[in-house]
């Protein structure tokens, strides 16, 4: 489900979209997802979009609905050039996430049960430091051992 060639340092000036669809396309790639996967997510962030503060720091999961996805992934891009989401819960404010997670999630998976994990691991600021920090084969380790999938 993680991958270290579906983790991404963006660390040149991209747009969020490009963002967005470099990481659906990595996912496309290793056939986790349908090829109208990208735009979904894309439509999707317009309506509601997905970044989170959380007071110390931000994080961003975009996502889409089930019919787009074959089988459960993720793709993690490390935001080191400034790209802004717009916040879940005060769409007209943005943040500058730290990491954004790109959740390909199928029906049979246990979807709170993996936003629950996620929020654990990444509700910590100093441990989002830390990960940004890291490899992206550590990355998928440190994600691996972290989140529940079923």
């Amino acid at each position: 489900m993680f991958s270290a060639q579906r983790i991404f340092i963006f660390d040149q000036p991209v747009s969020r979209s490009a963002l967005l669809q470099k990481l659906a396309d990595s996912l496309l790639a290793d056939g986790l997802v349908k090829p109208s996967f990208a735009e979904g997510v894309l439509t999707r962030e317009q309506v509601y979009p997905t970044g989170i503060f959380m007071e110390t720091h931000s994080i961003a999961i975009p996502h889409t609905e089930f019919e787009h996805v074959h089988q459960t992934g993720f793709a993690i891009g490390i935001n080191q050039c400034g790209v802004e989401f717009h916040r879940t819960d005060e769409p007209e404010q943005v943040v500058v996430p730290a990491i954004i997670i790109m959740m390909a999630i199928d029906p049979d998976c246990e979807k709170v049960a993996i936003i629950q994990s996620l929020f654990a691991l990444l509700s910590d600021r100093d441990r989002v430091q830390q990960i940004v920090t890291l490899t992206p084969e550590e990355i998928a380790k440190v994600f691996k051992d972290s989140i529940v999938t079923r």
